[in-house]
């Protein structure tokens, strides 16, 4: 999926997402190919306890009630052992751990490895590269939720 937003005529936010693609055929009918982010090699500076309640808090802001963040019951429906954490929460957090290092305009990419179960603990670790930023939220044994990299 691919999204443009414009003000005026000046292009202020591109973004592009592939959903489920991993070996999935693409318009050529080869199997698509995906780049995996490098995860930093920096251990995590910080802990984030994330309450049971996480799901249904960022579904009353992004109105996404997907039935897998909102509940252990309804999570279980889907194959889940309890709620999980949005994504873009997850995302959007990152973002915001590496606060005023951001430069004015750039590129992010993430990749999304694992599930985040509510309540949980994840850890955040980044590290500055020549190019921009390489971050991740990993679970206790360093295995990431989320890779990502800001260009």
């Amino acid at each position: 999926m691919r999204g443009q937003i414009h003000v005026g005529d000046e292009l202020v936010w591109e973004g592009s997402s592939n959903y489920l693609a991993i070996g999935a055929k693409g318009v050529e009918g080869e199997p698509v190919k995906a780049e995996h982010l490098a995860a930093p090699t920096a251990p995590p500076s910080q802990e984030w306890r994330l309450p049971a309640d996480l799901g249904r808090q960022y579904a009353k802001v992004s109105e996404d009630a997907n039935p897998i963040h909102l509940s252990p019951v309804s999570a279980k429906l889907f194959g889940f052992p309890r709620a999980i954490a949005h994504g873009m929460w997850a995302h959007a957090r990152a973002m915001a751990a590496l606060g005023g290092r951001l430069p004015a305009a750039y590129t992010v990419g993430v990749q999304f490895a694992k599930p985040i179960l509510l309540p949980g603990k994840v850890r955040f670790a980044a590290e500055e590269t020549d190019e921009g930023w390489r971050f991740a939220v990993v679970n206790r044994e360093l295995k990431p939720h989320l890779v990502g990299e800001i260009v």
